[in-house]
């Protein structure tokens, strides 16, 4: 009788960081947060951003020549080159797992394909929250705010030229909801008005006045900032992603007019469909985001959304703690130009 595989023992017992101390690995790796990212080992690439192995969800990906990634089950096999059964065999003995047959089940001998979608599906939790805010969506604003202080020395501190503040439609406002704080116009994909963000001016009074304020109701996960304006410049020179709304009005400024921004550091699948949509099927996107314990997150997130879809480039800024809104014109221009 053939030796019982339990892979959801496997699965749940095992962590993928424990294979990684058995291959030697995790001297080759450099942790970001919760993440591991390096150079495959796996098709020995050279790239040192395409392999990246998230502790928390316990699997890894391959942005590179493997085109996928997986669990922990997966990752033994394609490191041993053998089918999915027998990598699940070699961890039982490795980590002396005792896996007992229930009684009335058979042994599956099928190899299972290691690829992308053998990556375990995110909790029910988290998909029922997708699916009710997909039958949501951000009305159109009625009314636009007038006679906004586009001179407000604030904006010039933060090194906006005149040319962009218009563009963007940014400014001071005196009065309202957003009353001394800069308004930022958020429109759809089609370039309908939906709603006014208010950034706060310095660094917030107490803890209750945050940074940033929205309408509420209103979700951001369902918009990307300025897309209606950069898909028509997309072309073949593809579409930059940041994280904030000064991020993406500095690179804007730098000259590339074909960036957006998320409004955060996270990527919805709303908003990933609205990227896929802009840039076509053979499109390019590149994602350059804070150096950051939140953006590198993101960034992994970002690529395991996007990258089954698109071609998906990562720009890495340099070290630690800078943001594309801080960056000059010369350092926009030598990491996308």
């Amino acid at each position: 009788m053939a030796k019982w595989v339990d892979y959801k023992v496997i699965k749940k017992d095992v962590r993928i960081e424990d294979l990684l101390k058995r291959y030697n690995l995790l001297d080759q790796l450099t942790q970001r947060g919760d993440n591991f990212v390096g150079k495959c080992p796996i098709h020995k690439g050279t790239n040192p951003t395409q392999f990246h192995v998230s502790i928390t969800k316990n699997n890894f990906n391959c942005f590179g020549d493997c085109h996928g990634g997986g669990n922990v089950i997966d990752f033994v096999a394609k490191m041993e080159g053998i089918e999915i059964r027998k990598a699940g065999m070699l961890i039982q003995d490795w980590f002396d797992i005792k896996a007992k047959r229930p009684s009335g089940e058979k042994e599956d001998s099928e190899s299972v394909p290691v690829t992308k979608e053998s990556v375990e599906e995110p909790p029910k939790k988290i998909s029922a929250v997708l699916v009710k805010e997909k039958k949501q969506k951000n009305e159109p604003l009625k009314f636009a705010l007038k006679s906004l202080d586009q001179e407000y020395p604030y904006l010039n501190e933060r090194g906006l030229e005149k040319e962009t503040i218009e563009y963007f439609e940014i400014g001071y406002c005196t009065k309202g909801m957003m009353k001394d704080r800069i308004a930022i116009p958020i429109h759809n994909s089609n370039g309908e008005l939906l709603a006014y963000t208010g950034r706060w001016i310095g660094d917030p009074p107490d803890e209750e006045t945050g940074k940033y304020k929205l309408p509420a109701g209103f979700l951001k996960s369902l918009e990307v900032y300025n897309l209606h304006r950069a898909k028509k410049e997309i072309g073949e020179r593809g579409l930059i992603i940041v994280e904030g709304y000064f991020g993406c009005m500095n690179v804007w400024q730098a000259g590339f007019k074909n960036v957006v921004a998320l409004q955060g550091s996270f990527l919805s699948e709303e908003q990933a469909e609205l990227i896929v949509e802009a840039v076509g099927a053979d499109g390019k996107v590149f994602l350059m985001f804070d150096e950051d314990e939140a953006g590198w997150k993101c960034r992994v997130d970002a690529l395991d959304l996007l990258s089954k879809k698109v071609f998906v480039r990562t720009v890495e800024l340099g070290k630690e703690g800078t943001q594309p809104d801080k960056l000059s014109k010369e350092e926009i221009t030598t990491l996308l130009g």
